[in-house]
């Protein structure tokens, strides 16, 4: 079987990729990347990215209102939200990305009010969850727990996880999939390296987080763009990853894999 990755979160529809996204799908899919995780952060991004999913099957959306907008999310998107994914029928899709950020966006009141909106949601829907979270993890465990304990969690990934070894396993502990960016192949970042070596390969995914979280370290790479990191990092992030762990690419890249079907498939176990 032919290898194959899948970067657990991305936004092609940022206007940084404006002209490129064409050819930014057809170099990751070169490259060896079948699945991309499309996350909306607003309401305007959401027919962008409904429309990349259905000229691509490789790419899986996520609809959702990030932490930064929720200022900006018009009275009534939570029925419009939950509209627009009932509309989409022809392939799987997420919600995303929402989540708590204490150190840019809304106030943290309003960031945990659409945090639970999106929860509810996911939960009523039984689709899954990309969650970003910021300096907020022990509001985000309080958030998780309290909901857990009321009518059980949805399936959710947090992504780009930047947090602690006794985070990372209360999180997986809930049933949590934890994802990480190129910002582990980072100089300085020892500690969060360490925390990927103890996470579970069950609970693991890798994404780049495009065009955020560029990082050059991952070696020579074949760019579009001059500032941005791209789909195709993901390839470079698993063989860094691979070398981490002290395990075979293949045999990360076929676990990876099954770990990311939860989020493609409604019905899939948890």
């Amino acid at each position: 079987m032919a290898r194959s990755y899948v970067d657990a979160h991305l936004h092609l529809q940022d206007q940084r990729f404006s002209g490129l996204v064409e050819t930014l799908i057809g170099q990751a899919q070169g490259a060896g990347i079948g699945r991309m995780f499309c996350n909306a952060v607003s309401e305007p991004d959401w027919p962008a990215v409904a429309e990349l999913s259905r000229r691509h099957a490789a790419v899986v959306p996520f609809f959702g209102i990030h932490p930064w907008c929720c200022n900006a999310a018009g009275p009534g998107w939570q029925k419009r939200l939950a509209d627009r994914l009932a509309a989409m029928t022809s392939g799987p899709v997420g919600i995303g990305e929402t989540g708590l950020d204490k150190v840019r966006g809304a106030d943290i009141d309003a960031q945990r009010r659409c945090f639970l909106d999106h929860l509810e949601l996911a939960a009523a829907l039984n689709l899954p969850v990309s969650i970003h979270c910021v300096k907020a993890w022990g509001a985000l465990l309080e958030i998780l727990e309290t909901f857990a304990s009321g009518q059980g969690l949805p399936r959710i990934m947090v992504h780009s996880f930047s947090g602690s070894v006794e985070t990372m396993r209360r999180l997986i502990d809930h049933g949590c999939t934890i994802s990480y960016s190129c910002s582990i192949a980072q100089p300085g970042r020892n500690q969060l390296r360490e925390t990927v070596t103890q996470t579970p390969l069950t609970a693991l995914l890798l994404e780049t987080d495009s065009p955020y979280q560029k990082c050059p370290d991952l070696g020579p790479l074949s760019y579009c763009t001059a500032n941005h990191n791209e789909p195709v990092a993901v390839a470079a992030l698993y063989r860094y990853t691979a070398e981490l762990l002290n395990m075979d690419i293949d045999e990360l890249s076929s676990q990876l894999s099954t770990n990311a079907a939860i989020f493609t498939n409604q019905t899939a176990d948890r």
